[in-house]
Formats: C-alpha cells, sequence, structure tokens
C-alpha cells in the first residue's frame, strides 16, 4: 500500500471533519432570513442564533437581571467610595456656588422649574402652611385658652378691689366661656380666610430675598456639607436599593436593547467573544476526521 493510500483515508476524513464543523460553526449565524421554495421553507433556515434571538435576548435579561445586577451589587456599586465622593464633591460644590448666588430666591428657582409649574408649587404651598397653620389654632383650642386666661386676668385685675365682692367665679366663667367660645368658632369659620393672606404676603417677601443672604443662615463649610450629604447618600441608597433595582428593569432592558441591535451586530459580538473558541470547534472537527481515518485503515 503507497503513502498516497495511506494517507488518503486520514486526510479525506480530516477535511470532512473540517468542512463539517466548518459549516456547523456558520449554521449558526447564517442564513439571516429564512430560504423558500415556494411555500416551503428550507430547514434550518434562518441560522439557529438568528431565528432564537428573542428567546436568547429574553434568557440573558433574566441572567443579568437576577444573577448578574442583584439588589446587593447594585449596592455596592453605589455606596462605594469613589461614587460616594463623586456625589458628595458634587452637591458640596453646587450649594457652595448657591451661597454665592446673588438672585432672588423667585428668580434662582426659576432657572430650573418651569414658570407654570412654579406657581402650582407656591400655590400649594401656600395652601399647606395656611392648613397647617389653622389646624394647630384649632387643636390649641384657643377660645378655651382665651377663657381660661381672660377669667384669671380679670380676677387678678380686680383684686382687693370692692369690685372683686360681686366678681365670683360663677360670674367671671359665665362671662369669659362664652366669650372664648365665640373667639373658637370665629377661628373655624374664618381662620384659614385670614391667614392666608399672611402667608401668601409671607411666600412672596421670602421669594425676593437673596439666595446668598438666605445661605448665610446655614454656615456650613464645603467639609460639613460634604460629610452630611455622603450620610444622608448613604441613609438614602440603604433604605432605596431594592426599589432601585426593582425600577431600573435591568432584565427588560437588556432583553430589549438585543431584540432591537441588528443580528449582524450580534454576530459580531459573539464572534468577537467566541472566535477563538468556534475556530478551535472547527479544528477539532479536522482532527477527529483524521484520527477516525486512520482507524479504517486499522479495521
Amino acid at each position: 500500500m503507497s503513502i498516497i493510500e495511506i494517507l488518503a483515508g486520514p486526510v479525506i476524513g480530516a477535511v470532512i471533519g473540517y468542512c463539517t464543523n466548518y459549516i456547523a460553526v456558520k449554521m449558526l449565524f447564517k442564513p439571516l432570513n429564512p430560504v423558500k421554495l415556494g411555500n416551503w421553507t428550507l430547514p434550518f433556515t434562518p441560522g439557529i442564533i438568528p431565528k432564537g434571538k428573542a428567546r436568547m435576548a429574553k434568557a440573558m435579561g433574566e441572567a443579568v437581571g437576577n444573577h448578574l445586577l442583584t439588589r446587593r451589587d447594585l449596592e455596592q456599586i453605589l455606596l462605594s467610595d469613589e461614587v460616594k465622593k463623586t456625589v458628595a464633591q458634587a452637591v458640596g460644590n453646587g450649594l457652595q456656588s448657591i451661597q454665592k448666588n446673588e438672585d432672588t430666591l423667585e428668580t434662582f428657582l426659576g432657572h430650573y422649574v418651569e414658570k407654570e409649574d412654579y406657581e402650582n408649587m407656591r400655590g400649594h404651598l401656600e395652601e399647606f402652611i395656611t392648613e397647617r397653620i389653622s389646624s394647630g389654632l384649632e387643636k390649641m383650642d384657643v377660645g378655651s385658652i382665651i377663657a381660661e386666661e381672660g377669667a384669671k386676668e380679670v380676677k387678678n385685675k380686680f383684686q382687693g378691689s370692692m369690685v372683686s365682692m360681686f366678681l365670683t367665679d360663677d360670674l367671671i366663667q359665665s362671662i369669659a366661656v362664652p366669650i372664648g367660645n365665640k373667639v373658637g368658632e370665629y377661628i373655624r369659620e374664618n381662620g384659614r380666610e385670614k391667614i392666608h393672606p399672611i402667608v401668601v404676603g409671607e411666600i412672596a417677601a421670602a421669594e425676593n430675598i437673596p439666595v446668598n443672604r438666605i445661605m448665610e443662615n446655614i454656615p456650613l463649610g464645603q467639609e460639613k456639607i460634604e460629610e452630611l450629604v455622603e450620610s444622608v447618600y448613604v441613609k438614602f441608597v440603604g433604605e432605596k436599593a431594592e426599589e432601585l433595582a426593582e425600577k431600573f428593569h435591568i432584565s427588560q432592558v437588556v432583553e430589549e436593547k438585543i431584540n432591537e441591535m441588528d443580528i449582524l451586530e450580534v454576530e459580531n459580538i459573539l464572534l468577537g467573544i467566541m472566535k477563538k473558541e468556534l475556530n478551535a470547534v472547527v479544528n477539532l472537527g479536522a482532527i477527529i476526521g483524521f484520527f477516525i481515518g486512520l482507524l479504517n485503515l486499522l479495521f
């Protein structure tokens, strides 16, 4: 048996193994679209990855969202020293610049809030403050306080005089209590109406105060501000990390992004990751085919 006859079997086996695996690897990505012969779709078209792109996107999304980026992972990222320092410095620098701002409060807020939204916010604030003051006065029961304190004052005023002989406690109470009740009733019925204009005026006056004058009442240095910001930030992340992870919808975002990608882009990404391994599979086919050809020589 000649050398050519001996090598023919292993070489043919190697070529067949190489070509078979090469075609199998290519069929992972090609063809991109179904191949039809009339109404009949050619088997294995489109390729495995184009055909299963939606399933792959869903599986990758769930893997990333449920296992690779969990609440704990997100918390570790947000609470890393670098992120904490960046947030604290950014807020600190922002507050430092505000301390030098000479705009009025209204003008300053106008840079960040639309006029209509600002008007709504101010209206809600006016109503909220008015409501809180009115409710506070009602809970204090100002009418009863006036009746009680008024009775004491009348009694003290005339104590030791002849009039005190006629001003018994019952008489004083009979005068003070109705007055107190009237005052309480007046506050309940008209308190909001009387308080609201005052609140509106005070808020309007506050709007015209320069921001830097307001900030003068908060004498915090850069270092202290950063400490406070970091403390608040750490507490917020600790309490809201799970909620943030849920609201990010990581798995859904990953799935949508993969589905939006062109299949050629997906192919390039996968080949960039697995090209060496896929080439190894093709070469392995040639090696296996070669050894199978050698075995045929023995049997």
